[in-house]
């Protein structure tokens, strides 16, 4: 469990879902909840994740879902906004794969399960995405722009959808990076954890009176390389969008930023995937001023906010070590470059960027 020195006041929801395990789910559990409550015979696949208990399940026609069972922690009204935001893309967004909710047996998205050992647990599934994770490695200028595309998509299909009666605490909101520093800790090495609590500061001082003012919506909010699929035949081509577990109402152009900060490159201009990605965006929504001014810094927020929890969740939950750390290096290793940059180095590279595309 986080310590008390470690929760900042309304987080104390959020924490909790970090801090509980996934549900300890079989596979015989998992087919049997197909069957019972789907209405399906199935096999089952154990997949990998973070709070939830996901498994990837075939019938007797090769027709493949995806059935995740939700970590005890969540609430239905956070389940509830996750499954909206599901419908209003299904069929709003054609060019790239988009997973779609299968029903149980009585018309539900969501299933309250009653079986022994997963008790009012909930549980969600969802079609499956054909394509390749894209995993760790930085992309290409063309799966920047692409990427970038597939956001500016999303965002406009979103864009005018009313925010959830009660606002969503997701530790994942690179908004409640300044909120963290009591995680600082964890972070081992000493110039990153002084670099990160200066970062922090100016977020909170800087960053934070402007954010509030961007344009908000529901975004995806994870798209890291777990989540974004590429084609089998072409791995610069993006071809599907999968776990929504994360969206939360936010800043439109910080799903940008999420997917950004996982695209981040090295060697002489590691900022490219970064203005790739805003020209990919623009393609389909224009952004404000102020949200090119703002990305640069919540690319870091989100890169800060990676290494934070990573360090924190790995000693959490050793078991589950290797799923957690799996995007830490290029983490540490590109906010380790931000952070060293000169002051507003960053935000003058962007804008200058996107002043001449």
């Amino acid at each position: 469990m986080a310590r008390t020195d470690e929760v900042p006041p309304g987080l104390e929801g959020a924490f909790a879902q970090f801090c509980r395990a996934r549900p300890d789910i079989s596979l015989e559990q998992a087919r049997e909840i197909a069957r019972s409550v789907y209405g399906m015979e199935v096999s089952a696949t154990a997949l990998p994740g973070e709070r939830d208990a996901n498994f990837l399940l075939c019938d007797g026609n090769g027709r493949r879902t995806v059935l995740k069972i939700m970590n005890a922690s969540e609430t239905e009204e956070d389940a509830a906004f996750v499954s909206r935001v599901m419908e209003r893309l299904a069929g709003a967004v054609t060019e790239i794969g988009l997973a779609g909710i299968v029903p149980a047996l009585g018309g539900d998205g969501i299933a309250i399960l009653t079986m022994p050992g997963a008790e009012g647990l909930m549980a969600r599934m969802v079609g499956w995405v054909d394509g390749v994770p894209m995993g760790g490695r930085a992309g290409s200028p063309r799966l920047a722009h692409g990427t970038g595309r597939a956001v500016g998509l999303m965002a406009r299909a979103l864009q005018g959808m009313a925010p959830p009666e009660q606002a969503r605490a997701v530790l994942w909101d690179s908004l409640q990076v300044d909120a963290l520093g009591g995680l600082l800790p964890h972070v081992p090495q000493p110039a990153r954890r002084r670099a990160m609590a200066g970062f922090l500061d100016m977020f909170r001082g800087r960053v934070r009176p402007l954010v509030d003012a961007l344009p908000r919506q529901p975004i995806h909010n994870d798209l890291n390389g777990s989540n974004l699929l590429v084609a089998a035949d072409d791995a610069e081509r993006v071809a599907g969008i999968v776990d929504f577990g994360d969206a939360v109402f936010a800043p439109r152009i910080n799903d940008l930023a999420v997917a950004a900060s996982y695209q981040m490159g090295s060697g002489r201009d590691p900022l490219a995937g970064v203005t790739a990605m805003l020209a990919g965006f623009a393609t389909v929504m224009v952004p404000e001023p102020a949200e090119i001014d703002l990305l640069f810094d919540l690319v870091v927020a989100r890169l800060a906010l990676r290494v934070l929890l990573t360090e924190w969740r790995s000693v959490l939950f050793p078991d589950n070590r290797d799923y957690i750390r799996r995007n830490s290096v290029q983490a540490g290793q590109a906010l380790d470059w931000a952070l060293a940059l000169p002051p507003g180095w960053g935000r003058a590279a962007i804008r200058e960027a996107w002043a001449g595309r």
